[in-house]
């Protein structure tokens, strides 16, 4: 018995330490993607953190980190403009170059997990061909036309099966969603607040749809803008503030820090969602507080909420103003418990953590293309399933 134990043991170990691998993340450009955006430097941050406390080596590659330390991980800025402001069009593409450099440099790693739009850019023809999967952000219409394909490219990481199911030609490797620290919310018991908007403020985001429901329910309203533009100005100034109640609240931009805060009391998030938008961590942070949505079919709301539990998905918008009554209702603690089980921070670690290893493995190659990835004229790329 003693025997069997100890080898079982020594064998676990081993093929524990062979799961050990050496990987590049490259975070974009933080002139071009707000910092605690969806794909931003905070997302592929958390994502090195989590690699690294499991025992793997860990290299974040990204620009003006304004002196990053990694907590278990090494840090390499590129700072592809040395301050000076440029373009997003220049500062993506210096960024890519940059990225190439590292990568020749560090020679050893086992894959490369690129979070950038332009993705890395070869030193030359004979640069090293490190295996590549990317992670996209965006939906169909970009996703369908991505950049230059790199030495090693394998495969894209969607983060919604919506996103997935609007590119069906794309070599996707996995779903993936992008997690949120859920610990770090706080739980209010008690959502007593105006109803939420918080997106971009334009009408076919649902910014007027969302007001107009509200009142329709009795209910105050805050609208709060993520991606302020000359358009969503006029549409804010032409449309949004004309038809503001008394108790209603106008907020063009805000932090970070002022939406988590405002998330924390909020009756309701009321998310009618573009249908081209891949994900929304307004939504998932939303439910991390305990807050419950209202959200439509036909968006990646359906699949981020669960209908009657973290809230509610309604199949046409005149059913808008009996749900944020009903939504109001719901227990915060079991809407707080669906993202937990789903959208936690450590999920997806998990989840890369295993696609990459099964990468790192195998080196980039051995798995048949998929008829799908065949027709979009990519080479034969490996297809992986999660578990």
């Amino acid at each position: 018995m003693t025997t069997t134990t100890t080898g079982s043991t020594r064998a676990l170990e081993v093929w524990s330490e062979a799961q050990k691998f050496r990987v590049a993340l490259i975070a974009p450009p933080t002139a071009t993607v707000p910092p605690c955006s969806l794909g931003g430097l905070d997302q592929v941050r958390r994502l090195a953190e989590g690699l690294a406390e499991r025992g793997h080596q860990v290299t974040l590659i990204g620009a003006g980190l304004g002196g990053l330390v990694g907590a278990g991980y090494s840090v390499i800025d590129t700072d592809p403009v040395g301050g000076q402001r440029a373009s997003a069009e220049i500062v993506e593409r210096l960024h890519a170059q940059r990225a190439g450099k590292v990568l020749e440099l560090l020679g050893g790693v086992d894959v490369v997990s690129d979070h950038t739009r332009a993705g890395w850019q070869p030193v030359g023809e004979h640069t090293l061909k490190a295996t590549t999967v990317r992670t996209s952000y965006r939906m169909a219409a970009e996703a369908r036309k991505p950049a230059r394909r790199t030495p090693g490219h394998v495969g894209w990481v969607a983060v919604s099966e919506h996103q997935q199911r609007n590119a069906p030609g794309m070599p996707w490797a996995e779903v993936i969603h992008p997690g949120v620290p859920v610990g770090q919310h706080p739980l209010n018991p008690s959502h007593g607040g105006p109803c939420v908007y918080l997106g971009p403020l334009l009408e076919d985001h649902g910014a007027g749809l969302a007001l107009e429901a509200a009142h329709r329910a009795g209910r105050p309203m805050v609208l709060a803008g993520t991606q302020p533009s000359p358009r969503a100005t006029a549409y804010t100034e032409v449309e949004l503030r004309p038809q503001l109640a008394s108790d209603d609240e106008l907020l063009e931009s805000m932090s970070s820090l002022e939406q988590w805060e405002l998330l924390t009391s909020a009756s309701c998030l009321v998310a009618p969602l573009h249908p081209g938008v891949a994900y929304s961590l307004e939504v998932v942070e939303a439910m991390a507080y305990g807050t419950p949505v209202v959200t439509m079919v036909g968006t990646v709301g359906a699949e981020l909420v669960s209908h009657g539990v973290s809230g509610l998905v309604l199949s046409d918008r005149v059913l808008l103003p009996g749900a944020i009554s009903k939504a109001e209702r719901l227990d915060p603690r079991r809407v707080r418990a669906h993202a937990a089980s789903r959208f936690d921070l450590r999920g997806m670690v998990s989840a890369y953590e295993w696609l990459l290893t099964q990468f790192a493995a195998d080196g980039g190659g051995g798995l048949a293309a998929t008829p799908s990835a065949a027709s979009a004229g990519w080479a034969p790329v490996p297809i992986v399933r999660g578990g």
